[in-house]
């Protein structure tokens, strides 16, 4: 226990109190009942942001305190109590080493919900990949495809895709100004038009980007914005429009390179490679429903090549990253896996905190077991 001022002991305490700690996980338990409530109307992702990955949400003009800060009260609380109004005696041991336990749960909590990074890893057959596209997050991606033998990529990411944002890189000759952004978007072809808007470059002259309803389930938008280019000269400057997965790239020659405009899922480069080498699949027999599908591929780390099975319940890790089969995309020439691929930095502290708390609560049996039977047999 470490002694503290009796003036500020008080206001520490306060925060220890086992009214403010049981307040707390019975509002925790409301806002999951609230949050998986919310899931049929608003999907999963939209739900966990509202309810669970937030300080504050507010119901109409009321301020009420979501997941992190709720969390951030429980843990609070735990640690002043271990720190400052616990001790070891009367038989307390094994309770302290219990709240050891719980501190590292909550704080494996906060590192996953931080720091851990989810996506998806695409390969197509005999193909290399070394980058894993977030399921949420976008970016803005210029390319400059001149090079021979390289590919020189700019990416902004999400911050700057809000109407007003301009764009500047010192490897770019040219300019980037969000005019309209959409997070979910559908295109309708334009009706004699173009005189009317000179302006307008590739796509958005001949398609006009518009706003469409946001689906319950984030993965299913599809994102567009309405760029303007200023820089790149006389017949390339003007407005562009671009969306997810664009079937026909859109691109601009300035100072004599040529550029690759994309909005594409943030991409997170991996200091590793994985190639394909097979994938295979078994259907259900008398259906087109796959049974079950494994990749087989090779890590290249280095000059370290090793070869590696991925199947269902069989991920592969390493470091730090766990790929999991989640999928395919069927091709006559060939099908392409998908692979889910997790960095969780609190990975382990389930298993560490589990394993502490077992060991207080046994620790506590052992110290008040000879107690309970000398009053037993004082009956």
């Amino acid at each position: 226990m470490i002694p503290l001022p009796e003036k500020a002991k008080k206001y520490v305490l306060f925060l220890a109190k086992t009214e403010i700690f049981t307040f707390a996980v019975f509002w925790l338990m409301c806002l999951t009942v609230a949050g998986t409530l919310a899931q049929r109307s608003m999907g999963l992702f939209r739900a966990q942001e509202l309810f669970f990955s937030s300080f504050i949400y507010w119901v109409g003009y009321i301020p009420l305190p979501g997941g992190y800060t709720t969390m951030g009260v429980i843990f609070i609380g735990l640690l002043i109590k271990l720190l400052f109004d616990s001790t070891l005696k009367n038989g307390k041991l094994g309770i302290w080493i219990t709240h050891v336990g719980a501190l590292l749960l909550l704080l494996g909590g906060f590192l996953t919900a931080a720091f851990s990074q989810e996506g998806a890893m695409v390969i197509p057959p005999n193909q290399t990949v070394n980058f894993v596209n977030d399921y949420h997050k976008l970016e803005l991606a210029v390319t400059d495809t001149s090079p021979a033998d390289h590919d020189q990529v700019t990416a902004f990411g999400a911050g700057w895709l809000k109407p007003g944002s301009v764009m500047k890189a010192p490897v770019l000759p040219f300019e980037i100004e969000v005019v309209r952004y959409f997070k979910n978007v559908r295109f309708d072809r334009r009706n004699g038009m173009i005189a009317a808007a000179p302006d307008l470059r590739g796509f958005a002259a001949n398609f006009e980007l518009r706003g469409a309803p946001e689906a319950k389930e984030a993965e299913q938008n599809q994102a567009g914005a309405l760029l303007r280019i200023r820089g790149a000269g006389a017949g390339k400057d003007g407005t562009y429009a671009l969306f997810e997965e664009m079937p026909v790239r859109q691109t601009l020659e300035a100072n004599g390179k040529t550029y690759a405009l994309d909005l594409r899922r943030a991409r997170t480069i991996l200091p590793f490679k994985l190639h394909l080498i097979q994938f295979e699949k078994k259907m259900h027999p008398g259906t087109g429903m796959a049974k079950s599908y494994k990749s087989v591929v090779t890590l290249q780390d280095g000059g370290i090549s090793q070869r590696a099975l991925i199947q269902m319940n069989e991920p592969l890790r390493h470091r730090g990253y766990t790929f999991y089969q989640s999928s395919f995309i069927e091709h006559p020439a060939g099908d392409t896996t998908v692979l889910a691929v997790v960095k969780n930095a609190g990975r382990t502290f389930p298993y560490i905190s589990s394993i502490i708390m077992c060991i207080g609560l046994l620790v506590h049996l052992m110290i008040q077991a000879p107690k309970l039977i000398r009053n037993r047999q004082g009956e």
